[in-house]
Order: structure tokens, then sequence, then C-alpha cells
């Protein structure tokens, strides 16, 4: 059988989340980087695997799939060696993970492309201050997520889909909006966790978000 095929972007936090989802899992991916500048993902061929043009896209040996979140519960379901990532049986903790999923495409990214979006696509040269206050009014959700809960990790003592999928996109934002030590400082010690926890975490998350910080000083002309 050959190798799961993952179209992506080096920078998007969504691919991102698939890349550290197989790494965790120990499951080999063909990674093919695509340049969305060049319209690459509006070819006829993408098109018919993803009509919504969308990255991340898997084709699973003729099985195509797309939104990162169903991507890494199907790689799981279908290749994990168990179901820590993403429990089967435990309903209440299922429930509890995708609630962070929803959290980490409805605010975190949600807030991340509201922001990035104009500045590397529409020229934007200002980002103005109600984005950025969203942002910190994100990092204040999750400290009291992670404060209420009391774990480690966003779901338990462990880490699941939940870590991974917000891992991606709040390492970009606290890459680019580092978040404040003496007013989130639990958001910052479970970024330290994770970072030391979660295999291949600097080349995918931190070198990555870097890359994105980079791009985004670069468009706003502060380089």
């Amino acid at each position: 059988m050959a190798p799961i095929v993952l179209y992506s972007t080096r920078r998007t936090p969504a691919g991102r989340a698939v890349e550290l989802t197989a790494k965790m899992i120990g499951l080999d991916l063909d990674v093919q980087y695509m340049d969305l500048t060049k319209k690459e993902q509006l070819t006829p061929e993408f098109l018919k695997m993803n009509p919504m043009h969308t990255v991340p896209t898997i084709n699973d040996n003729g099985v195509p799939l797309y939104d990162s979140h169903a991507i890494i519960i199907y790689l799981v379901a279908k290749y994990a060696k168990d179901d820590s990532l993403y429990p089967t049986k435990d309903l209440v903790k299922q429930a509890n993970i995708n609630a962070m999923l929803h959290f980490e495409s409805g605010v975190l990214f949600a807030r991340l492309r509201w922001i990035l979006e104009p500045v590397f696509y529409w020229g934007e040269k200002e980002v103005a201050q109600e984005k950025i206050d969203s942002v910190m009014k994100a990092y204040e959700l999750l400290e009291a997520t992670l404060t209420t809960n009391g774990t480690d990790y966003l779901v338990g003592n462990t880490i699941t889909l939940a870590d991974i999928s917000v891992s991606t996109s709040l390492s970009t934002l606290n890459a680019l909006f580092p978040a404040d030590a003496t007013k989130y400082p639990t958001v910052l010690a479970y970024l330290k966790r994770l970072e030391q926890t979660m295999p291949n975490y600097q080349d995918i998350n931190t070198e990555r978000a870097n890359e994105a910080l980079q791009l985004y000083n670069t468009k706003l002309g502060k380089v």
C-alpha cells in the first residue's frame, strides 16, 4: 500500500496538525507542499479530491478527505495502535476533545486567519488593535480552561487530539503576539510542556511558526 499523500503548506496550522498526528502514531506520509499563491489548489485534479480547494487534504490510496479535524480523527481511528489520542468508549472525554477541536477552529485559527489573510494575500500593512485584542482574549479563555481543568493537557493528563490541534494555531499566535507571562502563565507552561513531550514539535510547530512570523514582518515592512 502506498503512503497516504498529504497536500498542505508548511505554515498552515491545520496541515501541521495532520503531520503531528502522523508522527504521534508512527504513520508515514507523502507530504506534498503546495503553493497557494500559484493557485495550485485550483487545478482540476485537486478539485476532484476537494471541491472546497482547502488544505490540508489527504488521499489515502484513492480515498480523499479534507478538514484537519476530520483527517486527524480518521487517521487515529484507522491507524493508531490504541485510542488514547481520541477515545472511542469514553464518550465524555471524546466530547471534551471535540469541544477543544471546535475551539481551535472557531477561536484560535479563526482569529489567526482574521489577522494573517489580509496581510499575506491582500496587501494590508497595518493590523487593527481590535484584532490583537481578540488574540489576548483567546489566551484568556485558554488560561481559564487549563486552570479550571487542573490537568497537564487540555483533556486529562495525556496528550490527545485536542492538544495536537490547539498547539498549531496557538504556537503561531504566540510567535506573532507573545503571551504575557504575568497574565497567562498556565498557557505558557502548557506550550512548554507540549514542546518537551510532543514528537517533532520543534520542526513542525516552533520553526514553522517562526517562518510565519518572518513573513508577517516582511509583509508589514518591519524587516
